[in-house]
Order: C-alpha cells, then sequence, then structure tokens
C-alpha cells in the first residue's frame, strides 16, 4: 500500500489530508472521507462520523500512524473506493512530503559511501564505523516534499544530492533488538539529505554535527510504501536534469535496516512517525563522483517500488549574518 499527503480544497483555502494510492496506481483517495462516508452508511450520525473520521485520519501522518490498526484498516479501504469525489487528482503542487515525521535520525549504514568519502579526505575510515551504526540528529522541521524547491542557504556554495531510504516508525519501543524492531517498521520512503559540504567540512573539524551543513532542507516522498509491499533488494537511481549520476541496490547497506531501528531504540523511546534514514548507498552522492550541483539543477531520486523524488534546488540566498571568529582563550591569556 502506498500512503501519502496532499493539498486538497477547504472551505478556509487548501489543508492537508492523507491519501492512499488506488489500486490502479493513478488516483489518490482522501483517506477520512471515505473513512466518513463508511461510518455513516454504517448508521453513524454525520457530525459524529466526521468526528470520529478526523480521529482516525488526522492530517498528519505522524499523528496518523499512531493510531495504529484503525488508520491502517481505512487506509486499505480507500485504496480499494477509488471512486466518487474522494478522489484526489495528482498534479504537480498537490502532494506533500508523506511524513511530518516526530523525530528525524540519519545513519552511515553503506560502506561503500563512508569509505570512499574518508579516502577522498585523504583518510581511513574510523573503527567506530564498523562498531556502531553511527548516527546523526537531523531537523525534522525542515523537511520539503516532491515538487518542492530546495531552499539554499546563504552560507554555501557547494551543494549536494544524498540518495537513501528512509525507514518509517509505526510502533513505540525502547532498547529492542534486530528481531523485535522489524514489527516496529510502518513502511518506507525515498530520502535526499541534501548536503552543503563547504560548510559541513568545516564545522565537523570541530567533531560534532553535522548541523548547518545539513538542517537547511531534506526531501521526502513522494509516497510512503508499508513494509509488507517492498522486497529486500531494491534499486536506487540519482539523476540530475535528466543523467544519471548514481545507482545502487538497497542490499548493499552494511548494517541492517532491523539493526539500525534497534540501535535507535537503544536506551531511548522510538515513536510513532520517526524518520530513520539509512545513509547515503554506494556511489549516491555528488562528493563519491567528484561533482557538484548547480542552482536550478533539477534532482531525481528513484527508489524500485516507491516511485520518483523530484525536486530543483533554489538561488543561494542573500548574504545574511555569519560568525567572526574568536581568539583562542589560552592566547588571551599569554598577552
Amino acid at each position: 500500500m502506498k500512503l501519502g499527503r496532499a493539498l486538497i480544497p477547504g472551505g478556509d483555502g487548501p489543508v492537508a489530508r492523507v491519501v492512499a494510492l488506488a489500486q490502479n496506481g493513478e488516483q489518490a483517495v482522501d483517506v477520512r472521507r471515505v473513512e466518513r462516508l463508511r461510518l455513516e452508511r454504517a448508521g453513524v450520525g454525520a457530525s459524529a462520523a466526521a468526528r470520529i473520521a478526523e480521529a482516525v485520519v488526522p492530517g498528519s501522518m505522524a499523528a496518523a500512524i499512531e493510531t495504529g490498526p484503525p488508520f491502517v484498516e481505512a487506509a486499505q479501504q480507500a485504496a480499494l473506493d477509488a471512486t466518487g469525489d474522494a478522489v484526489v487528482a495528482i498534479e504537480d503542487g498537490t502532494l506533500l512530503a508523506p511524513l511530518d515525521p516526530s523525530s528525524f535520525r540519519d545513519f552511515m549504514a553503506f560502506a561503500q559511501h563512508f569509505e570512499t568519502a574518508y579516502r577522498l579526505g585523504g583518510a581511513e575510515p574510523p573503527e567506530v564505523l564498523y562498531e556502531l551504526p553511527v548516527s546523526y540528529l537531523a531537523n525534522h522541521e525542515a523537511i520539503i516534499g516532491p515538487g518542492a524547491e530546495m531552499p539554499w542557504p546563504s552560507y554555501s556554495r557547494h551543494m549536494d544530492y544524498e540518495l537513501e531510504l528512509g525507514i518509517v516508525i509505526g510502533k513505540p519501543g525502547t532498547d529492542l533488538t534486530p528481531e523485535s524492531a522489524v514489527d516496529h517498521i510502518f513502511g518506507y520512503t525515498i530520502l535526499n539529505d541534501f548536503s552543503a559540504r563547504d560548510i559541513q567540512l568545516r564545522e565537523m573539524g570541530g567533531r560534532l554535527g553535522p548541523s548547518k551543513g545539513k538542517h537547511f532542507a531534506s526531501a521526502v516522498g513522494p509516497w510512503i510504501v508499508t513494509a509488507d509491499a517492498l522486497g529486500d533488494r531494491l534499486e536506487m537511481i540519482a539523476r540530475v536534469n535528466g543523467e544519471t549520476w548514481s545507482h545502487g541496490y538497497s542490499d548493499s547497506i552494511m548494517w541492517s535496516i532491523p539493526e539500525l531501528v534497534a540501535w535507535a531504540s537503544a536506551g531511548e523511546p522510538l515513536v510513532p512517525g520517526a524518520l530513520l534514514g539509512t545513509g547515503t548507498v554506494g556511489g549516491g552522492c555528488g562528493h563519491e563522483l567528484g561533482r557538484q550541483l548547480s542552482p536550478g539543477d533539477v534532482v531525481e531520486l528513484e527508489i524500485e517500488g516507491i516511485g520518483v523524488l523530484r525536486n530543483t534546488l533554489g538561488a543561494p540566498g542573500e548574504p545574511a549574518w555569519t560568525p567572526a571568529p574568536k581568539r583562542r582563550a589560552v592566547q588571551e591569556e599569554l598577552t
């Protein structure tokens, strides 16, 4: 089953609604509306049916996932019921990011990617990358969806894409094992972890982050595909202005997806609607290829069974405030 979010007309302007892709693969269906009509047919009063349907299928995908089986059942019914005014036209600008994540953590789980990146910088990968699934907490408030323009921050001139699989969490859990973690995965989406390479390399010299190198925007979409609908080996492709730059497969990952989910839950709560990134597939970014993006470039990430996530790069922002270097404290004491 494929799920997303779309803007549909409302009394006070367009509103975000959860939609299910119909089985014909050509139409999206407003899940809340189908659920409301089902309740009314079952004898529930119109106002009560509307309240119940909104509770089961809120406009937030993260909140909808948290409702559990009632939401899944409503979505499954909607995918079968692509008729009437519950059908939503899928047009440019209609689809939103399918997930408004409750949190966002990104891993570095493909060995080919991090080994190439480190060696391009003249160093060998640190042993910790083979000992632990290393990750960073990303900015879940800076998610953009399919078709959206990527806002290029003013402090960067070197932009890059990253071809990743996004893992959507469906059930809460803490201290999971890889075996139990499988039941906590709701589905998968495409993730483009845009990277401002120049500021990223500078700031990570302080052994923290990345922060400004990543937090300006990450794209997800166009759909979330439930875990039962995908295979174990997914082809992954990145194109820039129609030219294929990257090609790989999801099963080349070193740390398995259940291991990533289990480690994310170690000692801390993992909540429904959380987004976990696998990290970049081998060869899945311009940095590994000696190439970089330009304003106006159209980046398409495609993952088998999920779809194509397309974004256009905006122009760099106007010059803004940046920190001025400070003197070392030891130098101050000696002068």
